[in-house]
């Protein structure tokens, strides 16, 4: 479930724009706020920085930024990658060799071999 929502916000332009959009207007308001909290009567107080409260709230809103772009980034990869012809003939034989391996190991031992040569041609016939 948690891996479903997570693609669907991954991929989805709504998301994308809700937090190309969202993102900086809390950095702003964030940003402001920090300058108005170590700001006194004409000067800044630099060195009292990590007094401040939206400080942290903008270490905070860096982290899920980097945490939400970097996983858009993995994601988009994994996905481009399926544009090249030989991945996607790699990742059909990884998948679904093993399994159709186990599932005519019997039928092979009883010698009943018909059924893997046409899965075996239509496996050829969907890899050309």
């Amino acid at each position: 479930m948690t891996v479903r929502l997570l693609e669907r916000v991954l991929e989805s332009p709504g998301w994308k724009t809700f937090f190309g959009v969202i993102i900086p207007v809390v950095v702003g308001v964030l940003s402001g706020a920090f300058i108005a909290e170590i700001s006194s009567e004409n000067t800044m107080n630099w060195l009292a920085f990590y007094k401040a409260k939206s400080f942290y709230g903008l270490l905070a809103i860096s982290a899920v930024t980097f945490i939400y772009h970097r996983a858009v980034y993995l994601y988009e990869r994994r996905v481009e990658r399926f544009v090249n012809d030989d991945y996607c003939r790699a990742y059909m034989r990884s998948k679904c060799l093993p399994e159709a391996a186990e599932k005519y190991r019997e039928l092979i031992r009883a010698g009943q071999i018909g059924e893997l040569s046409t899965a075996m041609e239509e496996f050829e016939r969907m890899m050309k």
